[in-house]
This record gives C-alpha cells, sequence and structure tokens, in this order.
C-alpha cells in the first residue's frame, strides 16, 4: 500500500497531500531507514502530532482538558461514574509497531531516541506486538534520569520508568474502553499510572482528599475518564505541581509565553481557595521563590558573561542511540552538548548539557545597555 492510498481512506485527496507537503504542514522524516511522515499543522482529519506510513496512520494523542475548580468542575462534566487515574508528571510518548521497528514516538511526531532505546526495559514489546500489532500503547515517561524535563514523581527516585494510561489503535482518533484497556495492561505487564478506582460525582469529599494527599506526596494530579462515551476526559493538578513547573522553567521565562506562568497562579490559587488553604507567609514564600528565584541565578550568571545552561543526566542500552539523541536534538534545533559518556554495568551513562542561548542573549543585550520598547 502506498502512501496516498493510504491517507485516501481519511478523505485526503492526492492533490492535498501533495500541496500540504509543499507547503510543509507535513514533513517527510526518516529514523534506523524507516520512512515517515510527520503531520505539524492540521490537514484534513489529520492533526499535529499525526505520524503517517506507507501503510498506516498513528493518530496524535488528544489533548486533554483541564478543570480549575474540581468539585464544579466534576459536577459540569460527568452525570455518570468516571474512572480516576494519577495524572503523571513526565512526558507523552506513543508506542507502536511501524515496518516491523517498535519506535517512541513524541507529541511532536518526533521518534525519541532515548525512549526508543529504553523501551525494552518496560515491558516485553516483542511478545505484546507480535499479538497486537495494530494497537499503541500511550504514556507517560518520567524519572530524573530523562532528556527533556527537570521535574518527577516523588517516587522515582533514579533513572525513569514508563506509566501507561491508554491503549490506541492505527487509523483510528479513538481510544480503547478503559476496562478492556486495563485487561491488556494487565496481561502483559504492561507498567500503568496508579489507577484509584471508579467514582461517581456523589464521591467529590473523596477525591478532595485523594488531591490534597497527592499534593502533599509531591505529585501533579488527576486525571478522570468516562465511562459514558458522550463525556469527556479531564484532568486536575495540584498546587505543588504548579510551582514545581515555575520552578523548573523560570529560569528561562524569557523563552516562554506569559501565559504558561499566569495559568499556574491561577490554578494555585483556585487550589488555595477550594482547599481551605490559607494564603499565608508559607504560600507567599513558595510562590515567589518559584517565579523569581531560578531567574535570579540565570540573570547574575549572564551579567558575568556566563552561559545559561541545564544539565541532563540519562542512560541508554545501546551506544549508538546516543548519537541518534542528539541528532534529535539537532532536528529539534535544540543546543546541546555531550560533557561525558561511560559505561557502568549493563547501561551507557550520559552526561549532557543544554545551552539556553535565547535567554542568555535577551539578558545579556538589557544588561549591556540597550534599549527597549515594552
Amino acid at each position: 500500500m502506498g502512501i496516498l492510498e493510504t491517507v485516501s481512506k481519511l478523505n485526503i485527496t492526492e492533490d492535498s497531500w501533495n500541496e500540504a507537503v509543499e507547503e510543509h504542514s507535513i514533513l517527510p522524516d526518516v529514523f534506523d531507514g524507516v520512512t515517515f511522515y510527520r503531520v505539524v499543522k492540521k490537514v484534513g482529519h489529520l492533526n499535529r502530532g499525526t505520524v503517517v506510513t506507507n501503510a498506516e496512520v498513528l493518530f496524535d494523542f488528544p489533548r486533554i482538558a483541564r478543570i480549575l475548580q474540581l468539585e464544579n468542575g466534576i459536577k459540569l462534566t460527568f452525570a455518570t461514574p468516571f474512572y480516576v487515574e494519577e495524572k503523571v508528571d513526565g512526558y507523552n510518548v506513543r508506542i507502536a509497531r511501524v515496518e516491523g521497528r517498535v519506535f517512541a514516538f513524541t507529541r511532536g511526531s518526533y521518534v525519541c531516541p532515548f525512549s526508543t532505546d529504553r523501551l525494552i526495559d518496560f515491558f516485553n514489546i516483542d511478545k505484546f506486538f507480535d499479538e497486537n500489532p495494530d494497537l499503541i500503547v500511550c504514556g507517560e515517561i518520567a524519572g530524573p534520569e530523562n532528556p527533556y524535563n527537570k521535574e518527577t514523581p516523588p517516587y522515582v527516585i533514579e533513572d525513569v520508568r514508563l506509566f501507561a494510561f491508554d491503549i490506541m489503535t492505527k487509523g483510528t482518533d479513538r481510544q480503547m474502553p478503559i476496562e478492556k484497556r486495563y485487561r491488556l495492561f494487565e496481561k502483559y505487564n504492561i507498567p500503568t499510572v496508579t489507577r484509584f478506582g471508579k467514582y461517581k460525582v456523589s464521591d467529590i469529599k473523596k477525591l478532595k482528599q485523594q488531591i490534597q494527599d497527592l499534593n502533599g506526596n509531591g505529585c501533579e494530579g488527576l486525571v478522570f475518564k468516562p465511562t459514558n462515551p458522550s463525556e469527556r476526559t479531564v484532568k486536575y493538578v495540584t498546587a505543588g505541581s504548579c510551582f514545581r513547573d515555575m520552578r523548573a522553567t523560570s529560569h528561562v521565562m524569557i523563552e516562554y509565553q506569559a501565559e504558561f506562568f499566569t495559568h499556574r497562579m491561577l490554578r494555585a490559587l483556585f487550589y488555595l481557595l477550594e482547599h481551605n488553604v490559607p494564603l499565608d507567609k508559607a504560600f507567599l514564600k513558595e510562590a515567589g521563590e518559584s517565579l523569581l528565584k531560578p531567574l535570579y541565578e540565570s540573570v547574575k550568571k549572564a551579567a558575568n558573561g556566563e552561559m545559561i545552561t541545564e544539565e541532563f543526566n540519562v542512560r541508554f542500552n545501546k551506544e549508538e542511540s546516543i548519537k541518534k539523541l542528539f541528532e534529535h536534538f539537532h532536528n529539534c534545533k535544540v543546543d546541546a552538548n555531550l560533557v561525558s559518556q561511560k559505561k557502568v554495568g549493563r547501561y551507557w551513562h550520559v552526561r549532557f548539557a543544554r545551552r539556553c542561548f535565547p535567554s542568555y542573549e535577551v539578558i545579556q543585550k538589557h544588561w549591556s545597555g540597550h534599549s527597549h520598547f515594552d
């Protein structure tokens, strides 16, 4: 089957496909000799993040709506029972077999070399995809030794782990029914997010206690998944996760849109009001330090002519995957440099630094006395 025959099943004509490729809404890519296309701008029924091959389509993982007020949000969203799962602080992957190879695709539809290298550590991928070649395992990879973000669940103290939460089928954007999905996770020993079971709207007091416990333990939040197909999935996060988000990113605040921070401040304040947390000095101190302390360190570095950097430690099974990760960074225009690599036991331990040049350049320019309009 060719690429045009594949997309024709989604009512995309040859002219539409060729036009999208010419306009760079769809980009060709290759990983380890496997050719595929990445959708970077919506084309017909193909949303950004979709992966298209000669024989199949891997739809993007759907975005999940957020509620800021737990009780009112639950009452407004659900009329029937719903499942509750932990929201894990990591990065999203879709794991699928393409042309005989199992890859981990990012939200941006890239193959992640690091995640793909580590899949064999998480579950028996050969057995699962031999028996279920048309399925896609969706999950979060989280832990302190990942190549993308500095936040981690408190119970992952080293390396990374996979936390599966959904299964999709190639060629459709629908997710597998929850109970069927759970059975497959258990059958193939696929590690999952924590599942808290089925709740009703009347269980709001229990849900509030659950989220308060998660907040106290340093966890991110909850995801609520309907049993009624006409209702939608929503998510809700703790105040602590908002502060951790700000603390992890404010050192390069210049590189983010302002809404990233204002939304998190709103979420934290909504949490405070709903859960009767006092607006005391401790709350204000944590909020202020999360926003200002990392940024202050960046300003101080740049003012002294020192590059702003982030350092990461990761582990690989295969040495050749290290090179592929840096090729991936280059394709994504990430300025990352290898610091060290060495074999320790079964893994290659790699340390690298990401240069935050845009933040450095702006701060340096201001510190040097240049004027600007705001």
